[in-house]
């Protein structure tokens, strides 16, 4: 718009020598025996690509009219204020950082990013056997750091059931066996408080955040339970349905519309989390121990007080399919990974199988990718990271029972958590959205600890 309005400087020139009775050349008439002689020289050279848009008005501009003289910059006696000022940025900026590659126009730059490109993409594509390197998370020693307890702020929550990291906000929620739940900041230093619930005579045995974290969840064995809108910090007593005794175990599903509450004598419960509404009871063999929801809130998996988990259909309600755990007699808690790849349950008797998701679905008796025999009492926690390259296992039966596995590799780390932290007993554990903290939920205390490897909460 400014060179249609007011011309450049070659337009300028043009219509003050016309206005004389004067030609003046082009610009492109005077400079082509130049070229003509230069052409020779080139030919032999290698070309470079051109760039796929240029700036005229960017070699009309110079140096003197931008830079100023100034009380702060002082007499520019320096800088040549005839130079291009296009040149003048560009030579500051070689000097300081080199071109990146994806700037140069040479041919063999672009190939070699581009062959860096096809690296990446071949590192996360699941079925291509991929070297792990130095940048990837290492299976012999981890890499960590314990830091301050995530609730040393208060420590009144008494036993630590739940611990729910806040999806979006570097935030924790804790709720104890005290019927007090607290918001702590998470950054390892200082873990202020930021917030906290107290429902009376009501002990809180199991929470859960939304998938969008604006609300709250709080079950206990009442016949009722709380939602609390940590927006407007507002909390709404929820009677359960007539057929539902208590809500001290249940899980949220993913789409945030399902709660599945366990019931008694192997009844599975599925509520509307919108609208309190029974939608369904599922019913199986054994008392239900341990659920988990697909991504997809499709399918629900879960191990009853026998050898046997089951997949349950949301949309038909129905028992989908059945399979045996491995080695199992009384199977304890489910887990799936979130790339929907592995399914890891754990047993009374301490042992942890991991299935491949595809494998259940073809056998009743299908064989685990990898068993681990670290825990001697049984399982009560299983959790994977975001990644789904660690594997968190604790039993609440003896003090400094957790371990944590690394995938691809199914090697358990020897140096997690060592022998001189003392975590005590582990009721619960949470991995941050992140995998940048770990927390481990004791009788008073919930120890945390940073994951070094990955750099984000």
């Amino acid at each position: 718009m400014e060179k249609v309005v007011f011309g450049d400087k070659e337009t300028f020139l043009t219509n003050l020598a016309k206005s004389v009775g004067h030609k003046r050349p082009k610009a492109s008439e005077a400079t082509g025996a130049d070229n003509e002689e230069s052409g020779d020289e080139t030919q032999g050279a290698e070309k470079k690509r051109k760039a796929a848009w240029e700036d005229s008005d960017d070699e009309d501009i110079e140096v003197g009219d931008v830079k100023k003289e100034t009380r702060h910059t002082g007499p520019l006696t320096h800088l040549r204020k005839d130079k291009s000022y296009k040149a003048y940025l560009t030579s500051r900026f070689e000097r300081t950082t080199k071109q990146p590659k994806w700037a140069s126009l040479d041919k063999k730059a672009e190939q070699a990013g581009s062959d860096s490109e096809d690296e990446e993409l071949l590192r996360t594509v699941g079925f291509i056997d991929y070297k792990a390197k130095a940048r990837d998370l290492q299976p012999k020693n981890l890499n960590f750091k314990r830091v301050r307890d995530l609730n040393r702020a208060t420590y009144s929550e008494g036993i630590v059931t739940s611990i729910q990291f806040h999806p979006t906000s570097t935030a924790a929620l804790v709720s104890g066996a005290n019927g007090i739940a607290t918001i702590y900041t998470v950054d390892g230093q200082k873990n202020e408080k930021l917030h906290n619930m107290n429902f009376k005579k009501f002990p809180l045995f199991c929470t859960r955040l939304t998938p969008d974290g604006t609300k709250a969840f709080f079950g206990s064995k009442n016949r009722f339970y709380y939602a609390y809108d940590l927006l407007e910090a507002k909390e709404t007593k929820r009677k359960l349905p007539d057929s539902i005794k208590t809500m001290h175990m249940f899980e949220l599903s993913p789409c945030g519309k399902y709660i599945a509450s366990a019931g008694h004598f192997g009844a599975l419960h599925l509520i509307d989390a919108n609208t309190n509404e029974l939608l369904h009871t599922f019913k199986q063999e054994g008392t239900v121990c341990g659920m988990c929801f697909t991504a997809d809130s499709e399918r629900l998996f879960v191990s009853g007080a026998s050898c046997n988990i089951n997949v349950m259909s949301v949309r038909q309600q129905r028992i989908e399919h059945s399979f045996i755990d491995e080695g199992c007699v009384n199977s304890r808690v489910v887990q799936l990974a979130p790339n929907q790849r592995l399914l890891a349950t754990g047993s009374k008797e301490g042992v942890v199988n991991v299935y491949n998701y595809e494998s259940i679905f073809k056998s009743k008796t299908p064989q685990p990718e990898k068993c681990f025999m670290n825990l001697r009492t049984g399982i009560a926690n299983l959790e994977f990271n975001h990644t789904s390259e660690l594997l968190a296992m604790s039993s609440r039966q003896v003090p400094n029972a957790v371990k944590l596995a690394h995938f691809p590799s199914a090697t358990v780390y020897s140096n997690f958590p060592g022998q001189q932290e003392n975590v005590g007993f582990v009721n619960t554990l949470s991995f941050s959205p992140n995998s940048g903290f770990l927390a481990l939920g004791g009788k008073a205390k919930v120890p945390l600890f940073r994951v070094k490897h990955f750099k984000h909460y």
